[in-house]
């Protein structure tokens, strides 16, 4: 089964959701003028990255009249979406992914599990992890930082991810550890990976964008560069299995072994 994705690579303005929503609805457009089946943006792309204090204010649920406006999208350009927002959700605010899919419906968020740096100060953190059934096959999400713990994307294979997607605001200097990290997290798990980075600077922080798409074996099927640019690139997931024929990673753990992993502190 071949799959088309693509990546909106994009800079968000920091405040302006009417002003990510346009950029957001052109990339969209772009996208199904390619024929993308799947449309993957940035981390926080609705808001921008630096929200601090008005975090709570820019938040939505998943009723919020920006999280319906592109589901409205999805549904007209039958492409499904993956963007970043600040979700508020059971009386806390998450750092989330929203998945809709090419029908308009909204099949799930994720809320990030690993908070970098002052993140914690503005987002609670997720608490599970998710697959999603789809006509594209099973999905997961982790997001930026998740991406540094090979534990995120390990538990989304074995719970039978077979593309797994990372909306991402990663920063100067970390361009060689996030090029590196995709490919890891890929063929350790013999699964695709995908991540969209934004570009652009908030305060005195520069995000390099480069967002790639690795494939089962741990090879970048795309790796980008830093404009503001969308990246169309199609995977085949019947390579899921000639990877997985050997080495056998899944199959060859010893769990019984690991219990201590998650007793160090």
């Amino acid at each position: 089964m071949n799959v088309k994705l693509f990546l909106a690579q994009m800079e968000p303005i920091l405040y302006d959701k009417q002003a990510n929503l346009e950029k957001m609805h052109r990339f969209m457009q772009q996208a199904a003028q390619g024929q993308a089946d799947l449309i993957l943006f940035p981390e926080l792309c609705l808001t921008g990255y630096f929200t601090r204090d008005r975090t709570a204010e820019l938040s939505e649920d998943e009723t919020g009249s920006s999280i319906q406006q592109v589901a409205d999208w999805a549904r007209q350009f039958k492409l499904m979406t993956v963007f970043g927002f600040p979700e508020r959700r059971d009386g806390l605010i998450y750092n989330s992914a929203c998945l809709i899919n090419h029908d308009g419906s909204i099949l799930g968020t994720y809320q990030k599990i690993h908070l970098w740096d002052e993140e914690s100060k503005y987002f609670s953190s997720g608490e599970s992890f998710h697959v999603w059934d789809t006509e594209m096959g099973r999905i997961g999400i982790m997001i930026c930082y998740d991406t540094e713990f090979p534990e995120t994307a390990r538990i989304l294979a074995l719970k039978g991810a077979e593309i797994i997607l990372a909306p991402t605001a990663n920063m100067s200097p970390f361009e060689h550890a996030q090029s590196v990290q995709i490919q890891c997290r890929a063929v350790e798990n013999q699964v695709f990976v995908a991540t969209t980075n934004r570009i652009g600077t908030e305060e005195s922080t520069r995000f390099f964008g480069e967002s790639s798409v690795a494939d089962p074996f741990g090879k970048h099927v795309l790796l980008g560069n830093q404009e503001e640019k969308g990246y169309l690139v199609q995977i085949d997931l019947t390579d899921l299995n000639m990877a997985r024929r050997f080495p056998k990673y899944l199959d060859d753990r010893r769990p019984e072994l690991y219990a201590n992993l998650a007793e160090c502190d």
